[in-house]
């Protein structure tokens, strides 16, 4: 076994462990804390595992000095072992402290963001949804198929008339009826429909049926400036209507298909929260011949006549 030399002079050794709680009374005093009465006389420095350290056979000692005490010479060393363990730990601790406060933040954020948001511009908290009808708010339309006057249909659609009445899944919420008038050189084509909307969480601003229905008439007004692509429909001419109804509007498209041209009108009026939207169509020009022709204005007029026929029902 190789020669040691003489130990290193006393005031360059570990600290000795004194009676009591032992402290590490050459650190630094902020992180000084209470340790095991062995906690003193086990501490190694580090490069000693690393290297193999004194007193191992055939492994050389730490650069700068003679055996395990060399690291204590280091000007401002710091003891490493437990005390530096717990410091890591509780830095870590810290990390994961603030980074899971910092997640909860985000998330609380968007939540309030979420629930504040509204398409109609107006902030509406869960508990200020609208779960029921309002005052001045309608649950029932009248029938279509009635509601439009004899005198209008004859005027409008003079002739021998085929009337259909599509189903309805609302019951009394919902009314539709058509007609169809092919009698050379007239042809028309007239669909009727008066819905009342119900209140519905997804609707915009308190989801009330008042503003499920405004949802709805701004869709109907959005497919006629923006028809989908399905339709085969070109944009249409829109003009806004006053006095009638809370708002209202009329889109005029003409389309021509084999030879054929169609004016479509199409009047829409939306009364709190009961929409009412007439098409009335008509063959201008036919490939065939004998229809036609018709004017835009005269079909607004009938469209008009029949959404004003029905809207005088509502009650």
């Amino acid at each position: 076994m190789a020669k040691q030399g003489p130990p290193p002079p006393r005031s360059s050794r570990m600290p000795e462990p004194r009676r009591g709680a032992p402290r590490w009374s050459d650190a630094d005093p902020a992180n000084d804390e209470e340790l095991p009465p062995w906690a003193g006389l086990a501490i190694e420095p580090r490069w000693a595992d690393q290297q193999g350290g004194p007193g191992r056979p055939g492994q050389p000692g730490p650069p700068g000095g003679q055996g395990g005490d060399a690291a204590a010479d280091a000007p401002g060393r710091r003891p490493r072992g437990r005390l530096a363990a717990a410091r890591a730990r509780k830095t870590r601790r810290g990390v994961v402290l603030w980074g899971s406060v910092l997640a909860v933040a985000v998330v609380i954020a968007g939540g309030v963001w979420l629930l504040t948001r509204g398409t109609s511009g107006t902030a509406a908290l869960p508990d200020q949804i609208v779960t029921t009808f309002q005052s001045g708010e309608f649950q029932t339309v009248p029938n279509t198929c009635t509601a439009v006057s004899s005198a209008t249909l004859n005027q409008y659609l003079p002739g021998t008339r085929t009337k259909v009445v599509p189903s309805s899944l609302n019951g009394q919420s919902d009314s539709l009826c058509d007609w169809t008038l092919d009698a050379r050189p007239v042809y028309r084509l007239l669909d009727v429909e008066a819905q009342a909307y119900a209140p519905n969480g997804l609707a915009s601003g308190n989801g009330s049926a008042t503003f499920a229905a405004i949802d709805a008439y701004r869709q109907a007004l959005a497919e006629k400036t923006r028809p989908p692509k399905a339709s085969r429909l070109p944009k249409a001419t829109v003009t806004t209507m006053r006095g009638l109804g809370t708002t209202a509007f009329s889109a005029l498209q003409v389309t021509t298909a084999g030879g054929d041209t169609t004016d479509l009108v199409t009047v829409v009026i939306r009364d709190r929260n009961v929409l009412v939207t007439v098409v009335l169509e008509g063959l201008d020009h036919s490939s065939k011949g004998g229809y036609g022709p018709v004017s835009a204005a005269q079909l607004r007029a009938g469209a008009l006549a029949v959404a004003q026929n029905v809207l005088a029902q509502v009650k």
